[in-house]
């Protein structure tokens, strides 16, 4: 048999303080997808209860309204479209975030476990690092050009990988 984890039943009409948090969190997750830690720390801060906050939380968790697995893939989509990153500067940022370590190790192993996806990131990556030193009138080194990757998070492997395929990138 599940124990229910619930103290006591919550109010849920409108105007009670549930309804409202619950409102409040429906509106936060409308604006962009939020992790658990960011939305409760969200909700507290409007001044709601603790416990009320985590029932709520548990309540949009189950409805699949907020949902950690999506937030870790979007953030990290999103994230690397405007600056291509390795796994763990991905991963160090989520963790700054509050994200759930274990949802965010799975997730990244299964992105970045993606050839393909980690090969355009590091182009892309390769691409901006030769542009901007190329807009100051520099030429990088090979050297250089593994540092400033190894730098965005890139393994030696991908680095090295890219730098075999140098020619097939457009700076």
């Amino acid at each position: 048999m599940e124990e229910n984890t619930r103290k006591e039943p919550v109010p849920t009409g409108a105007g009670s303080p549930f309804f409202m948090c619950r409102q409040q969190a429906l509106r936060y997750l409308g604006l962009r997808e939020h992790n658990r830690c960011e939305l409760k720390t969200k909700l507290l801060g409007k001044g709601y209860d603790v416990g009320l906050v985590d029932s709520v939380l548990d309540i949009l968790v189950d409805d699949g309204s907020l949902n950690e697995h999506r937030y870790v893939e979007l953030f990290a989509r999103s994230s690397n479209r405007r600056h291509p990153e390795g796994k763990s500067l991905v991963m160090a940022r989520l963790a700054a975030k509050g994200a759930d370590r274990l949802v965010c190790s799975e997730v990244l192993d299964e992105m970045y476990g993606d050839y393909d996806y980690v090969s355009s990131l590091v182009r892309q990556a390769y691409s901006r690092i030769v542009s901007k030193a190329a807009s100051k009138g520099k030429s990088l080194s090979s050297y250089e050009l593994r540092q400033a990757l190894a730098k965005l998070g890139f393994s030696s492997v991908q680095v090295r990988e890219c730098l075999e395929h140098e020619d097939s990138f457009e700076a």
